[in-house]
């Protein structure tokens, strides 16, 4: 009889990063899944929910969470208090920084999606849907969950370009009858 090999044990770095990869390939296919959705709703009832914008500081009402944009600044870089997480100047591109505090109002613990922001340039609207990636304490989202009645707040940073100007909303994530905050005119 053929001597059998004894199995050998998966490292714990591997196991990590295994761990790591389900977690990135979770996140695409979450937010693959809130486009989905999104984009599934009729124009119709675009147009009926953006007349009910509220502004920076109110409270958007969604359907797990209250959404508030508590401020926004546009940078030509990103500070975050640690040099190896701050993002560089980049030729033409300009960082915009929302401030942002999601409360879960439903009766389980909720995932929190970045969300877009809208721009209107010359008519035609702009979506930046992309956030970037940060990983440092108070920065960005990456597969949060925050318990009922609980609150989280973060800053969120987008990539847009330096000469873009026009009308300005965020669009929460997870906020399938796609209501918006007016941001102002950037």
């Amino acid at each position: 009889m053929p001597e059998e090999k004894p199995k050998k044990k998966m490292s714990i770095g591997k196991q990590i990063l295994i761990f790591i990869g389900f977690l990135i390939v979770l996140n695409i296919l979450f937010r693959n899944c809130n486009n989905d959705k999104t984009k599934s709703a009729t124009s119709t009832n675009e147009k009926s929910e953006q007349s009910q914008n509220v502004g920076i500081g109110q409270v958007l009402s969604t359907e797990y969470f209250d959404v508030t944009v508590n401020s926004l600044r546009i940078e030509t870089r990103v500070r975050t208090g640690n040099e190896f997480a701050d993002l560089k100047p980049e030729q033409g591109i300009a960082y915009l920084i929302l401030n942002v505090t999601f409360r879960n109002t439903d009766n389980e613990s909720r995932m929190i999606s970045e969300g877009a922001v809208i721009i209107d340039f010359n008519g035609k609207e702009y979506k930046f849907d992309k956030s970037e990636p940060i990983m440092i304490g108070g920065w960005g989202i990456l597969l949060d969950q925050i318990n009922p009645l609980t609150s989280k707040t973060t800053n969120i940073v987008y990539k847009i370009p330096n000469d873009i100007k026009g009308s300005a909303y965020y669009e929460p994530g997870r906020n399938y009858a796609n209501k918006r905050i007016l941001l102002g005119t950037i």
